[in-house]
């Protein structure tokens, strides 16, 4: 069996990364997690997209909303709105405790990373889940009008504001978690996530980025657009503000320099002679995961094709 490491952001990420988990021993797979979006309110540090893949992992994420715990309560939410407190960021009760931890053990002299590993250890899950760095890196979002830190323009704004940019502070001085030894590594899988805000911050990152254009035959891109519509969140949204076509054609320019095959689904059969113009391997397989099984299937139908089974 071949090791695999995963990059991805939140609810897609997270997605494909439980199916990995039930196909995979844990030795064979490490996932790391965008922390881009990571930030600091209510003076707790709330880390969004590390929470979705804990949460999904352990079986706690509330898969009506795709984001935090399953049967939450809000009572501290509704309390803080009483007192005039700032309610935009929704924090549930049970979520909230995550983010006490986190951050008592932060304040307590733990990196990040041992944080993860931590909370993984409470919550149950055995599968090796770390950030992508243990550096602060802050993702903004460029509007027409303001510069928004990535939760206001995504929870505060929903996604309302056009996009012009992306600005990725700290970045010039964070390196990829020291932790994942990317020469252990046969296959790497860029998970379905939007890959402006939840990708390119990881694979941005100082080690990480110098690898994959040196190994792009390693790395496999797995598509967050299936018949021109996003599986999840604003992708689509960014690229026709960014004047990007919506198709499995401008992911894989996205990634040109960074991967090899890409996975598309069967609804995108018609895009495969451009992919392989373009010089991607292509393997089509149902992307759409709103079951366990679809999930698992999906990582089945990589695993497959990637060990040539």
């Amino acid at each position: 069996m071949k090791n695999y490491l995963l990059l991805c952001g939140g609810v897609g990420g997270a997605k494909l990364a439980l199916g990995f988990s039930k196909i995979l021993a844990e030795s064979n797979l490490t996932i790391a997690v965008n922390t881009g979006d990571d930030f600091k309110h209510l003076n707790l540090k709330i880390c969004p997209d590390l929470d979705t893949v804990l949460y999904t992992l352990a079986n706690e994420s509330d898969l009506s909303k795709g984001w935090g715990r399953a049967d939450e309560s809000w009572e501290m939410l509704g309390a803080l709105k009483q007192l005039g407190g700032e309610t935009w960021f929704q924090l549930g009760d049970k979520d909230l405790a995550t983010h006490i931890i986190r951050t008592q053990l932060l304040a307590d002299g733990a990196t990040l990373s041992q944080v993860t590993q931590e909370l993984c250890s409470r919550f149950g899950v055995q599968s090796k889940v770390l950030p992508m760095s243990d550096e602060t890196v802050e993702t903004y979002i460029q509007t027409k009008n303001r510069l928004l830190s990535f939760q206001e323009y995504f929870v505060k704004f929903q996604c309302g504001p056009p996009v012009t940019d992306f600005v990725f502070k700290g970045l010039d001085k964070a390196k990829f978690n020291p932790l994942i030894d990317l020469e252990a590594f046969d296959e790497i899988i860029i998970c379905p996530s939007n890959p402006f805000v939840s990708i390119n911050p990881i694979i941005q990152l100082e080690g990480l980025n110098q690898f994959l254009k040196l190994h792009p035959e390693r790395v496999n891109v797995v598509s967050p657009i299936v018949n021109s519509q996003s599986l999840k969140g604003p992708t689509s949204k960014i690229m026709h503000e960014l004047g990007l076509e919506v198709s499995v054609n401008s992911i894989a320019n996205f990634y040109k320099d960074y991967a090899s095959t890409i996975f598309v689904d069967e609804l995108d059969n018609d895009q495969l002679d451009c992919l392989h113009t373009s010089g991607f391997k292509t393997f089509t397989a149902p992307l759409v995961m709103k079951s366990l099984q679809s999930k698992i299937h999906l990582a089945q139908s990589i695993v497959g094709f990637l060990e040539g089974n």
